[in-house]
């Protein structure tokens, strides 16, 4: 009996100790954003905070005429700095597939519009996919890892 206890105990540790590192893999990462024209638009660092991620704008690469603010932006971030801005928020790690990431949400600073998200980690690249509510109709954004 006490066999099967300790067998329980150590793989109950182990499930822990991998979902756990699931959101570890992306913590504390950097990453590159890409506009339509595929230039670098961003960098955003990713950081984990209880199991869930979040990603905040740490560099904005295309900035015409040096702005500090976006005045072109919809909603919370009109006329406020992009850069520390939270664009996505809550992503959690599958406990089935370390490299999958579900029940995100995120914002578009240009249009000040919401959305859900869900991500996947494909060695340095990243794929986040944002939708409003299904998911075959959202648009997916490549990023690389610096």
């Amino acid at each position: 009996m006490t066999t099967l206890i300790n067998a329980f105990l150590i793989t109950a540790g182990l499930i822990i100790a991998s979902s756990a590192n699931a959101a570890d893999q992306l913590n504390n990462t950097k990453w590159v954003n890409f506009n339509k024209e595929g230039k670098p638009n961003a960098v955003l660092r990713f950081v984990e905070n209880n199991g869930k991620l979040s990603a905040k704008v740490e560099k904005v690469l295309i900035n015409p005429k040096n702005k500090t603010k976006c005045d072109e932006c919809k909603g919370k971030y009109h006329n406020k700095p992009l850069i520390g801005a939270t664009l996505i928020w809550d992503l959690e790690p599958d406990a089935s597939n370390p490299n999958v990431y579900d029940n995100g949400t995120g914002i578009d600073p240009k249009t000040g519009i919401s959305f859900s998200g869900k991500a996947k980690l494909e060695g340095n690249t990243l794929k986040l996919r944002g939708y409003k509510g299904i998911t075959f109709l959202g648009k997916t954004h490549v990023l690389k890892r610096l």
